[in-house]
């Protein structure tokens, strides 16, 4: 079995209330689904809750996500943000991830967490997460289970998909 790493550190708290998680009547298309999940990866680079990413956050954030080389990602830069102004926005980052290849090419982190999330509102239960890993194959341990807990940031007993991603963007070292 694999061991899952995990940062330690609190996440940004998400409130029941964050539209990002909250479902508007009736059923969310794949498409809701999919900007729910990139707002929560956008948030989550976020840090100074700015509304906006440097181009230098961008850049990291999507060689994190697996976008490709720097070079392709510099490329996308300049597609989205032409003027090049410093900043992408929210608006700029949805724009990116609409670009052919992108999405897919971003998504191991979005696959794995939309598998936990079974009602598609960008959490899952805390249960789900660990059994999900268990099913992966990853040997959940004490350390594990105790990391899973700290991102429930509400105790609501779920995980936000923004905190499972800042989560691995501090162990990484992207954030710090």
């Amino acid at each position: 079995m694999s061991k899952l790493k995990m940062g330690n550190k609190c996440c940004k708290c998400t409130s029941d209330k964050d539209e990002a998680y909250q479902k508007k009547g009736g059923e969310p298309s794949p498409d809701d689904y999919e900007k729910l999940y990139f707002k929560a990866e956008f948030t989550a680079m976020d840090k100074e809750n700015r509304g906006k990413l440097t181009t230098s956050e961008f850049v990291k954030l999507m060689m994190f996500l697996g976008y490709g080389e720097r070079w392709k990602v510099d490329e996308l830069l300049k597609a989205v943000n032409p003027e090049g102004d410093g900043y992408i926005t929210i608006d700029e980052f949805y724009s990116a991830m609409k670009r052919p290849g992108v999405t897919e090419g971003t998504s191991r982190l979005r696959d794995i967490f939309f598998k936990f999330d079974d009602n598609k509102d960008g959490r899952a239960t805390k249960e789900q997460i660990l059994q999900g890993f268990t099913d992966m194959g990853i040997e959940v341990d004490d350390e594990i289970k105790e990391k899973i807990n700290k991102l429930d940031t509400n105790n609501d007993g779920k995980v936000a998909y923004q905190d499972f991603v800042q989560s691995q963007l501090l162990t990484k070292g992207v954030l710090k």
